[in-house]
């Protein structure tokens, strides 16, 4: 699954509801909304090599984990540039990093495409969480139409999409719920999430499961239930 959101909509926490996961930080300290109910298993990581040293040990196998998640791949787009560019600087002292070139991107987005397969290949449940990007299409005197999708280069985002099985946009609304309470009703504001699945017009969404192929939206998501709800089907 690709599940993207603004920072603090909850996307952290959908991971967390994996069974037995492994959470990967890339470098964002986004998890410590967890920690005090779910408390996943997570390991930080802040170099490029981290993130394949992990991957051959989850491809292993000698572990207790079911599910992976990979907590931004836009964090991790940025440890892959700045691998690059130190690459780059060692090669030419007189490049300046705040100008990468073309090459540099290309290597980027390699770097980024090879990680994504890997991962999406492992015998796992696989997430990749990510930030919000949003581009405007059209051209000319075309009608012009802002997409919101994952915060990562075309290409890596490209390759991103078409690797997985669910993509969802995941947002935080504050809603009114009603309880009685000694024969009073007692009205009082609480903060929900939604993941966004079924075709949209202004985000990258998408969903190849049956089950829910005719949803629009799940709210309050959970990973171990949808993972049931899709076990089931299949059964």
């Amino acid at each position: 699954m690709v599940i993207y959101g603004r920072p603090k909509t909850g996307k952290t926490r959908f991971c967390a509801t994996a069974p037995d996961v492994l959470i990967i930080d890339c470098d964002e300290q986004g998890t410590d909304s967890t920690r005090h109910d779910l408390d996943p298993h997570v390991v930080r990581i802040t170099t490029w090599g981290e993130i394949n040293d992990i991957y051959w040990y989850l491809q292993s196998g000698d572990h207790n984990h079911k599910s992976v998640a990979i907590d931004t791949v836009s964090g991790l787009q940025t440890l892959a540039m700045n691998f690059v560019l130190g690459d780059e600087t060692a090669r030419d002292a007189s490049r300046d990093p705040d100008q990468p070139s073309q090459r540099v991107y290309q290597k980027i987005s390699q770097l980024m495409k090879t990680q994504i397969t890997n991962y999406r290949n492992l015998p796992m449940n696989v997430i990749f969480t990510a930030h919000t990007r949003t581009k405007e299409t059209g051209e000319g005197e075309e009608e012009v139409i802002s997409i919101t999708g994952p915060n990562l280069s075309p290409s890596a985002q490209g390759h991103l999409l078409g690797a997985v099985s669910l993509i969802g946009y995941l947002s935080k609304r504050d809603v009114t719920v009603r309880r009685r309470v000694d024969g009073k009703v007692v009205r009082r504001r609480v903060s929900r999430t939604r993941l966004l699945i079924g075709p949209s017009e202004r985000f990258e969404t998408g969903v190849r499961y049956s089950p829910f192929k005719d949803l629009e939206y799940i709210d309050s998501p959970n990973f171990s239930e949808m993972l049931e709800t899709i076990t089931k089907e299949e059964a």
